[in-house]
């Protein structure tokens, strides 16, 4: 029997992710896969409206969410989502909520740029205890500048209304030549500010805050996946 294809409309993204959003357990691309059999990458792909979605996906999706296809193609047709719709979820987003940002998303912060609407953001996390800030957020280290203390690919929480001071670990966005958002530990001497490497073997040890660079966030917390 010849696999259904539904053309990749903008309806299929947003109920995947409402429904994710609403799941306890299913916040996330890789919790999703898991669970429905279906590669991460396909539905980063169905999320972000890249793909022609087939059925037999979207099947599998809708049975890790514990509701038929029907259902799930109801809602994305413009169906209620009463409580009769889907019993089993719980609120879209608690209190402990975090997006996980890239690090493109996490530069606009430097301009007091919130994410207003956060139909671009596909996974979330949940922080281990309260959250700290109304405008908080997750982000993947990426590199080994700061090992050991942080390896690569894990996950930290980001406070943008933390006050950044000497000796925390912090997210900037450097301005001129070099605007790119790294990740290093804040050392400030006087009125001079530096960007420290935690990791002992890396070339560029310290790097000066230059003046148009942006502190984006102060480092709250790490995510730990148990």
């Amino acid at each position: 029997m010849a696999k259904r294809k539904h053309a990749a409309r903008p309806e299929w993204s947003r109920t995947l992710r409402r429904l994710m959003l609403s799941s306890r357990h299913l916040r996330t691309q890789a919790a999703l896969a898991e669970k429905s059999g279906v590669a991460q990458s396909t539905i980063g792909r169905i999320l972000r409206s890249q793909v022609t979605p087939q059925s037999d996906n979207l099947e599998r999706l809708a049975t890790a969410f514990g509701i038929p296809y029907s259902t799930f193609a109801a809602l994305a047709e413009g169906g209620e989502w009463g409580d009769g719709a889907i019993e089993t979820f719980q609120p879209a987003v608690t209190p402990r909520s975090v997006p996980l940002l890239s690090s493109k998303q996490a530069g606009r912060y430097a301009e007091g740029v919130y994410l207003d609407s956060l139909d671009s953001v596909i996974d979330w996390i949940e922080l281990p205890k309260k959250r700290r800030g109304e405008h908080s957020f997750a982000l993947r280290v990426s590199g080994e500048s700061m090992e050991p203390d942080y390896q690569n690919g894990n996950i930290i929480y980001i406070d943008p209304d933390a006050a950044a001071i000497h000796g925390k670990d912090v997210i900037v966005r450097l301005g001129g030549e070099r605007s790119e958002v790294v990740f290093r530990r804040l050392v400030v001497e006087g009125e001079h500010r530096y960007l420290k490497a935690l990791n002992p073997n890396w070339p560029e040890k310290f790097v000066h805050v230059p003046a148009d660079a942006r502190i984006v966030g102060v480092v709250v917390g790490r995510y730990c996946d148990k």
